[in-house]
């Protein structure tokens, strides 16, 4: 087990979260939530002349997706809850040009190429890799050889080391996967 050596003395300057959440609606589809928060431990001034005190957000950027169990968006929706700028209030529509996409390999790509520059906002369009992980997580139960999970591309096999083809993770609890087959 690796463990991380002690950091040298330092002091902080700025904190970002990131969270993302799950949740199963009532009608079967799939709420994809996350949230990027920034605050600095000191009192912040903008460029416009305005002042952050220290602890409180600079940026608070929600972001909601929802999925159906194939990962096709059908509704996206954009929140600056705080931010800098008044304008930046102005490209939350934007995000709507995410529906109908569906989260699969390339859809960071194509998240970048639909955003960039200023079609849309950098601290909204940073939540949507980290949402795409989070259906994969979700609907990593509804893999299996023949479901809607394997026909969509859903399984995660091969998208890291511990889950390569032909690793024992694969070869003993997803042989459907195993490179050269069942076992």
């Amino acid at each position: 087990m690796s463990h991380a050596t002690p950091a040298a003395p330092r002091r902080a300057l700025h904190l970002r979260r990131i969270s993302s959440e799950a949740f199963e609606r009532d009608d079967g589809l799939i709420d994809i939530e996350a949230v990027l928060t920034d605050t600095r431990p000191v009192r912040t001034s903008l460029v416009t002349g305005r002042d952050i005190e220290a602890g409180q957000p600079i940026h608070r950027m929600r972001m909601r997706l929802t999925i159906d169990r194939e990962r096709q968006i059908v509704d996206a929706q954009a929140f600056s809850e705080a931010r800098p700028y008044r304008e930046c209030e102005a490209v939350e529509g934007a995000y709507a040009r995410l529906i109908g996409l569906r989260i699969e390999p390339g859809f960071t790509q194509a998240v970048k190429r639909l955003f960039r520059g200023e079609a849309g906002c950098t601290h909204l369009t940073e939540l949507l890799p980290t949402m795409a992980t989070t259906a994969f997580q979700v609907l990593w139960a509804d893999l299996d050889a023949t479901g809607p999970g394997a026909a969509a591309g859903g399984t995660p096999v091969g998208g890291c080391h511990g889950l390569r083809a032909d690793g024992e993770v694969v070869r003993l609890h997803l042989p459907q996967f195993a490179k050269g087959g069942r076992s």
